[in-house]
């Protein structure tokens, strides 16, 4: 019994041993595991202190580096500021006195309108006080002794006109209308009598005094003296028309004293002499157009003075009348109104002092500068020069322009049209060759012809704004301008830059364009009644081109060397070349610039059609260089156009094609070229012997153009002395072209 109790207590004891070990293992596994959890909590909470501690030293240095770039750019804002202040302060000081000069200049024009208003007012007023004076019975002897002095000195003043002989031939009768303040008597009708027929003998007519004709007409207004009338021929001795004469042409003086001084000037200057002058009476005025009876002598071309400061050209010559077109705002005239010959073909002022204004058809300034003081007159048309005056074109006339410099060259006394449609550039062109001659001794003259006068006002500031107006003229017939504005503009144009060409000097002009002249001539003589012939054009507007492009020449050395480049303008219709004024003027001109609407459109500007382009002075006129370098070029052009057109219909191309296909779209993008950039011609010649030599074909179209401006930069740094090279005209040595290959290749390496 006893021995089962012993045996149960001992299994007990085992199995309480075992059940112990086992708890203390577990239980010592457990708190093992908790004190390595703890350790690792802990040694990850010294890796968060310690990261902690790095986080804000970190933040610390960023506080301090942000704090110094803060005072840094605080710093470069201060200096930046107070250097835009400056510049805002030149700026502004520039303006203040671009203003202060504008109001001088305005002050200047209102002292002078003032001083011209108030001194025509007081000589107005002198006069009539004048005439109302010499009435009264005072001065009956001085009156009479006036109707003496007329008739001692009319017999040497007059002249027999071809008019009043044919006349005379017609009718056996010299009609003679004398009117005086007071009747004549019989000694004083005799006394003329003779001496016109005395007059008339001298001229190889024999008359005798049954043949003349006098009837005394009395008019109290003519105050005093006689005035007598012989066909259109007037010979005005009278009171009244001197003193109406004295109140035409006033001179103002500047201030106060200076318009009291012009006016006793212009009292002392006033002629006392006999006027004579030939008149006509208008006998209808529609649309610009007037007809005039009477001036049977009149010159065609002849300038008319008609009432109202309104000047007229004569322009037909009828039996019984004349043809003249107005010139200006012609509301006022009406039929009855008397018109005066100024026997002088119509002319424009002329000389150095045209230079940098802006002028209408017939010379007067209107950019609101005040008068313009020229010396000098010159008629609107005259004779072109002749072949024995002229010598070969061999200067070059840089236009700046890669595209025309070296496929279509200008020189110097050429005629170059520039044709296209509408809205294609061609202004552009002219306007950019005129901003290239900055610096080159070249007058500019620019004529607007039926523009707008925001698109000549425009033009003119673009001029101005780059230094252009200091060697240009403006020539503006707008299009609210009467047609024989537009008409004579070119030729106005023409006589200015003679009188610089004949002195010796070389002139650009630009006629913008011809195509509305031709239009406006259209205009004039379908009002005069002349016959229309090709699309209503008359049969003479061939010649009305001619005679104008004619007139550019470069003269030969005995006349001085000057020179007159022409640029007329012509727009076409649709890319209709064949029309009639197209077809007229490329048969006048020496090569045409045409400007194609779809290259236009497509992003090629300028868009110069290389096929219908040409230059018939061709390389006499192009820098040595340039045609060294540009000598395949129009025709690798006129080839790509060509292989483009038909590549566009397939995908098989072989390598050559493909070749010719990539080398051409470079040389497209390399030539096109923004507005008001013109480009010196070593530029050019480097930009183009890159694109001819290849080194371009690798160089995406879109980095092309950066590529050239990088290249030309670094061309001129590293070769200095290429420029002068190139100007003086030679070709480059091989020497030369192997050092420019050299300078290209490494700027490619690196670009």
């Amino acid at each position: 019994m006893w021995k089962e109790f012993l045996f149960s207590l001992i299994n007990f004891i085992i199995l309480f041993g075992a059940l112990y070990l086992i708890a203390h293992k577990m239980i010592a596994k457990s708190f093992r595991a908790r004190q390595d959890r703890i350790a690792d909590d802990l040694k990850r909470a010294e890796d968060a202190k310690a990261e902690a501690a790095r986080t804000q030293t970190d933040i610390t240095a960023a506080q301090a580096q942000a704090q110094a770039q803060g005072e840094a750019l605080l710093q470069d804002a201060r200096t930046a500021a107070a250097e835009n202040s400056r510049a805002a302060g030149d700026a502004r000081q520039a303006e203040v006195a671009a203003l202060q000069q504008n109001a001088a200049q305005s002050e200047r024009q209102l002292r002078a309108e003032m001083a011209e208003r108030v001194s025509a007012r007081t000589i107005r007023r002198v006069a009539d006080e004048a005439g109302a004076a010499l009435r009264q019975d005072v001065y009956a002897d001085a009156r009479q002794a006036l109707t003496g002095s007329f008739l001692r000195q009319v017999g040497d003043l007059v002249e027999a006109m071809p008019s009043d002989l044919l006349k005379l031939s017609e009718s056996g009768t010299l009609d003679v209308t004398v009117s005086s303040a007071a009747p004549l008597t019989e000694q004083e009708l005799g006394q003329l009598t003779r001496a016109l027929c005395e007059r008339f003998r001298a001229d190889g007519t024999e008359i005798d005094a049954s043949v003349v004709s006098c009837q005394n007409r009395v008019d109290a207004d003519l105050i005093g003296g006689v005035r007598l009338r012989i066909g259109d021929t007037v010979y005005d001795g009278t009171l009244a028309h001197q003193l109406d004469r004295l109140t035409q042409e006033p001179t103002p003086g500047d201030g106060e004293k200076g318009i009291a001084d012009g006016i006793r000037e212009t009292l002392r200057a006033a002629n006392r002499g006999i006027d004579v002058f030939q008149t006509g009476e208008v006998v209808s005025v529609s649309d610009g157009i007037c007809r005039v009876s009477g001036l049977a002598d009149v010159m065609a071309g002849e300038m008319l003075e008609f009432p109202g400061d309104l000047r007229g050209m004569v322009m037909d010559l009828e039996p019984n009348n004349v043809g003249v077109v107005l010139l200006g705002s012609f509301e006022h005239v009406q039929e009855g109104m008397s018109v005066r010959r100024t026997g002088r073909i119509i002319e424009v002022p002329v000389g150095e002092a045209m230079i940098g204004r802006v002028v209408d058809a017939l010379g007067r300034p209107v950019d609101g500068r005040g008068p313009i003081h020229a010396t000098e007159h010159r008629a609107i048309e005259s004779p072109a020069p002749n072949v024995l005056n002229r010598q070969p074109v061999s200067v070059p006339l840089q236009t700046g322009i890669k595209a025309i410099d070296a496929l279509v060259p200008i020189g110097r006394g050429q005629r170059e049209l520039i044709i296209g449609d509408r809205q294609t550039g061609k202004t552009a062109i002219a306007i950019d060759t005129i901003l290239n001659q900055k610096g080159k001794d070249v007058i500019c003259i620019y004529v607007a012809i039926g523009q707008k006068e925001s698109t000549v006002a425009s033009v003119v500031e673009n001029l101005r704004s780059r230094g252009a107006m200091a060697y240009t003229t403006v020539v503006c017939a707008h299009a609210s301008e009467p047609a024989p504005m537009l008409y004579i503009a070119p030729y106005a144009g023409a006589a200015i830059g003679e009188s610089f060409m004949y002195a010796g000097k070389d002139v650009l002009i630009v006629y913008d364009d011809l195509s509305k002249q031709a239009v406006a001539y259209r205009e004039i003589s379908l009002l005069l009644q002349r016959p229309p012939g090709r699309e209503a054009y008359p049969g003479d507007v061939f010649y009305l081109h001619s005679r104008l492009l004619e007139r550019a020449a470069r003269l030969s050395d005995e006349l001085g060397g000057g020179s007159m480049t022409a640029l007329p303008i012509i727009e076409t219709q649709a890319g209709d070349i064949s029309a009639y004024i197209p077809t007229n003027v490329i048969s006048i001109t020496d090569g045409q610039i045409f400007l194609e609407t779809d290259l236009f459109h497509s992003g090629v500007r300028p868009a110069i059609n290389v096929g219908l382009s040409v230059s018939r002075v061709g390389g006499a006129a192009q820098l040595g260089a340039m045609k060294q370098v540009a000598g395949r070029l129009r025709m690798d052009l006129a080839q790509y156009r060509e292989l483009a057109s038909f590549a566009q219909f397939g995908s098989d191309l072989d390598k050559s094609t493909r070749q010719t296909l990539e080398r051409g779209a470079h040389m497209t993008e390399l030539l096109k070229q923004p507005q008001y950039a013109p480009m010196d011609a070593a530029d050019q010649v480097t930009a183009i012997f890159a694109a001819a030599e290849g080194y371009t074909d690798e160089i995406a179209l879109t980095d092309v153009a950066r590529f050239e401006a990088g290249l030309v930069e670094t061309v001129r740094k590293a070769c200095p002395a290429l420029s002068d090279e190139i100007h003086s005209g030679k070709k480059l040595s091989a020497e030369r072209l192997t050092e420019l290959r050299g300078i290209i290749e490494d700027y490619k390496e690196t670009f």
